[in-house]
This record gives C-alpha cells, structure tokens and sequence, in this order.
C-alpha cells in the first residue's frame, strides 16, 4: 500500500497514512511524476516554529515541502550556525500551488505567528528613532 501524497510504503493491512492521514491506495496513478524533487525557497521566516507551522499546512495540502532552519540542518550546516530563521522549501512543481495555499491562509502576512506584513518591523523602527 502506498500513499498517494508522500509516497511512503505501508505494509498489507494498513490502510491510512500516519502522516498525511489519508487512505492508501494500491499503486500509483500512471500520471505520477517520477522525477526527482528539485526544492526551491517558498519563503523565509524569522522563526522556525512560524516554518513548521506553515509546513504542516503545506503537506496537509498535498505538497511537497520540508523546511530548512538551524540546529540539524541537512542542508546546510555552517549557515545554521549562523542563521536563526527558516525556511520553507517546495518541490518546484509545487510551488504554484504552495503560493496558493499559503496566500488563503495567511494572505500577505509574512510572519503568521505574529501578524506583522513585511516591512512593518522597518516602520516600528523608522517611528522608534524619530520619537528619540
């Protein structure tokens, strides 16, 4: 049995996804890419639980992302030293459709856990200075 999301292998008499919590199927459909996944970057979060958030969403939305931040980082060891962020990364097929998602959930709130857009914290600062 597979999973028709992420593609894992269950074995016989399992018949949902622990991850995607969807139903396996038999095989996949013949109109299954079997390319391999080339990720690009979706979107940069100053926090990587605003990252993981926004990947949960993602995969629960049938698309293909992981998410790159410090600590255990994979993909690039000596930036996570440096780099306290995250970032969402998205198979490029996906990423038409990851844009689609995150826009209805978050529209252009770039950091969905505190509600600030883009260049509000350059305003906040921009205010700051002209009050000292």
């Amino acid at each position: 049995m597979i999973c028709p999301v992420c593609e894992g292998e269950y074995e016989p008499g399992i018949t949902e996804c622990p991850t995607d919590n969807i139903p396996l199927v038999e095989k996949l459909t013949s109109g299954h890419d079997d390319s391999e996944a080339r990720f690009v970057s979706l979107h940069n979060f100053g926090s990587p639980a605003e990252a993981e958030m926004v990947n949960d969403i993602l995969t629960q939305n049938g698309i293909r992302s992981v998410v790159k931040s410090g600590g255990d980082d994979a993909f690039s060891p000596l930036l996570s030293a440096t780099w306290e962020g995250a970032m969402i990364m998205v198979d490029e097929r996906d990423v038409d459709r990851a844009r689609e998602v995150y826009g209805s959930f978050f529209g252009a709130d770039t950091t969905p856990l505190t509600g600030s857009r883009l260049g509000d914290d350059l305003e906040e600062d921009e205010r700051d200075r002209e009050e000292e």
